[in-house]
C-alpha cells in the first residue's frame, strides 16, 4: 500500500455514508418527497437535541437549583422557557429625550405583550418600586418585543406577566440571565407554592439576607 498522498486520491466513504443514511430514512420504496420529509424530520430532531445541550450548558447552575428545590410543574415550565429564550436578543432601553424618570416614558408599540410597557411602568411607580434597568427583548424570527424591568431590590417584572400570573420565571428573564453578566437568579423569583419545603426555607434565608 502506497503511503504517498496525491491529489488524485479519492474515497467513496462520504457517498456511501450518505447513501446509508438516506436508505435508513427513506428505504428503497420511498419517493423523493418522502425522503425529503424524512430528512427534514431528522434535521428537526437534531436541532432540538442541540437546543437541549445548549440549555444544559448555559443554565446548568439554575437547572441544579430547580431540580433540588422546585416541584415538577415549575421545573418543567422553567426548562421550556429556557429553550424558548434561545430565540431572543436583548438590548437596554435608554430614557427618552426630555424624560427625567421612567414614569415619563413614551408609549411603546407592542402588540405581543400582555400589558403595555407604559402601564407596567405606571404600576411600578405607584407601588414605589425603583427601576434599575429597562430592557427590550426581541424574538429573532417574529420580531415580537417584550420589556423586562430589573428592579433595584433584585426582582424583575415583565410585560408578558408570567412572573405575576403564574409566579414562574419567563423566557425573557432567561435571555437576560445569559446576556447580562452577574445577573442574579434566586428562588424568591418563583412563587412559594411551586417550591419544595426545603426550597421555601431557602427563600426565607435569601429574603432575610437581602439577596
Amino acid at each position: 500500500v502506497s503511503t504517498i498522498f496525491t491529489a488524485g486520491v479519492r474515497t467513496t466513504g462520504r457517498v456511501e455514508t450518505e447513501n446509508r443514511v438516506n436508505k435508513a430514512i427513506g428505504g428503497p420504496k420511498k419517493s423523493l418527497f418522502q425522503l425529503y420529509c424524512g430528512l427534514n424530520d431528522r434535521t428537526k430532531d437534531q436541532t432540538e437535541h442541540e437546543q437541549i445541550d445548549q440549555r444544559q450548558t448555559l443554565f446548568l447552575r439554575i437547572i441544579n437549583i430547580l431540580r433540588k428545590f422546585v416541584g415538577p410543574y415549575a421545573n418543567a415550565k422553567c426548562r421550556r422557557e429556557m429553550e424558548e429564550s434561545m430565540y431572543y436578543t436583548a438590548e437596554v432601553v435608554q430614557l427618552p429625550s426630555g424624560s427625567r424618570d421612567w414614569h415619563m416614558i413614551n408609549t411603546f408599540e407592542n402588540d405581543h405583550a400582555y400589558i403595555s410597557a407604559r402601564w407596567l411602568m405606571n404600576l411600578i411607580r405607584l407601588r414605589g418600586l425603583h427601576v434599575k434597568h429597562l430592557i427590550r427583548v426581541v424574538h429573532r424570527a417574529t420580531k415580537a418585543a417584550h420589556y423586562v424591568v430589573l428592579l433595584r431590590d433584585g426582582r424583575y417584572l415583565c410585560d408578558c406577566c408570567m412572573d405575576t400570573n403564574l409566579g414562574l420565571v419567563c423566557r425573557h428573564f432567561f435571555v437576560l440571565w445569559v446576556t447580562i453578566q452577574d445577573l442574579p437568579f434566586h428562588l424568591s423569583l418563583i412563587r412559594p407554592r411551586c417550591v419544595t419545603s426545603s426550597g421555601f426555607y431557602l427563600i426565607l434565608i435569601q429574603l432575610t439576607a437581602g439577596t
